[in-house]
């Protein structure tokens, strides 16, 4: 009954909403079709497609609308210990206020970069109480269908140079206009911040629960693997590392975590959970060419690692990784200070900008880079697993976070292949330095 009635809210109400978005007051709707594929679901949110068709009630000449409306998953139980309320609240806000601010910037000092290529569009979207949908906290968006326009998913694991380089050129336009509205316009920019609420691990001496166990769980697997084979401590340095990261935080990682969440002269609004499965690539002739990011759920404003060690961490296969890690992060920086520039009109010897000089960023991404590594933990098993796998590690994530079937499927998901490529991943991180922040006091 409840599922129904919020179908109904969708093809009703939602839709003369969306018209009146649109300013189609002179047309009348003619058809709507609404189906759910369950493809698209995700692990707090339901997906429907909708296709609206409207006709001129001068002209009578129709417009077909492709469309996606994105609702929170579960009841308010689910939500409280997901955060679910937070993060889609954010989500909106990132839809609704930051992305248009940024925009308007990129717009009014006329850069050739232009903020409304980097998402889908956005139609409506709203959060708050909807007594037609539910009777409780809802948040509701509408956005472009992005496959009618040819944007698809890449490979679901290893990219090769072409598609980590296009993320990682995109995701810096999006932080260079942090960087350029603390130069310009910080009032603005604190204003900005100030919208997002903050989504901590550890808020008030109280742990993110399902993170924490997630993270515990992924360590867990990790070390397990280390016990059966100690020669993959192959340098005093990776053992020292490895062995502070679990005496320090192997209980309770989520205590690192928070560390991350530091804020100092580097950080951005992020998208948060920057990685393959959230963006979306156009090809020409077999190649990307071009990306839209979505799913701004985990959005914050902390350290730009974030969004680059995840996706670096997640999606660069043994030997590009180490080969690739840095000439991508210069890739990064490149068109980082490229947006400024362009933003700010300026050359590369402005002293205003010797604050995020290559130099400075490195050594940044040496105090917060292992970020990536410790999402990877707990996420690799989900995307290097089986479909099967990947199934019931949702459902169980869903049901019962806590139990020790799903401690089971972290640790077992995906096989030894999982376990080699984490400790390689760590192993990086050791060589890069990245463990600073685990022996840091």
């Amino acid at each position: 009954m409840e599922e129904q009635q919020k179908l109904d809210f969708i093809r009703n109400e939602l839709t003369g909403n969306i018209l009146k978005a649109l300013g189609l007051d002179d047309s009348e709707l003619v058809k709507v079709n609404l189906s759910t594929p369950n493809h698209l679901d995700g692990f707090m949110s339901v997906i429907h497609n909708l296709v609206l068709v409207t006709k001129d009630k001068k002209t009578s000449k129709e417009r077909t609308f492709n469309l996606m409306v994105k609702v929170m998953k579960g009841d308010e139980k689910f939500r409280e210990v997901s955060l679910t309320k937070t993060q889609f609240t954010n989500e909106i806000y990132i839809y609704s206020k930051v992305i248009p601010t940024f925009t308007e910037l990129l717009s009014t000092r006329r850069c050739s970069v232009k903020g409304n290529s980097w998402c889908p569009r956005i139609f409506y979207c709203t959060a708050g109480l909807i007594p037609a949908f539910s009777k409780i906290y809802e948040t509701i968006l509408v956005m472009e269908n992005m496959a009618l326009d040819g944007y698809k998913a890449g490979p679901r694991n290893d990219l090769d140079e072409t598609h980590l380089t296009l993320m990682a050129r995109r995701i810096a336009q999006f932080h260079a206009c942090t960087y350029a509205m603390k130069i310009i316009d910080k009032e603005c920019l604190e204003n900005l911040v100030d919208g997002i609420i903050p989504l901590n691990f550890i808020k008030d001496d109280e742990i993110f629960e399902s993170y924490a166990i997630m993270f515990r769980n992924g360590l867990d697997r990790i070390f397990g693997y280390l016990s059966k084979h100690p020669e993959e401590l192959d340098n005093e340095q990776f053992k020292a590392d490895m062995a502070k990261l679990r005496s320090k935080y192997g209980e309770e990682p989520i205590h690192l975590m928070q560390k991350f969440l530091q804020r100092n002269e580097f950080s951005v609004i992020l998208h948060g959970d920057y990685n393959r499965n959230n963006v979306l690539f156009k090809y020409e002739n077999g190649k990307p060419v071009d990306l839209r990011m979505f799913d701004f759920q985990e959005n914050r404003y902390a350290t730009p690692s974030i969004d680059l060690s995840f996706f670096m961490c997640m999606s660069m296969p043994t030997g590009l990784r180490e080969q690739f890690w840095n000439p991508l992060l210069k890739c990064y920086h490149d068109s980082l200070m490229d947006t400024l520039i362009d933003i700010l009109k300026c050359d590369r010897s402005d002293p205003r900008l010797e604050i995020y000089s290559y130099s400075n960023f490195m050594v940044h991404m040496k105090q917060l880079g292992m970020y990536g590594a410790m999402v990877a933990s707990h996420f690799l098993p989900w995307m290097l697993g089986s479909e099967e796998e990947c199934a019931l590690l949702a459902e169980c994530s869903v049901k019962d976070i806590g139990s020790d079937e799903m401690k089971r499927l972290t640790i077992m998901s995906g096989g030894e292949k999982v376990d080699k490529r984490l400790i390689e991943i760590f192993r990086l991180m050791s060589q890069l330095g990245y463990f600073s922040i685990v022996h840091d006091d």
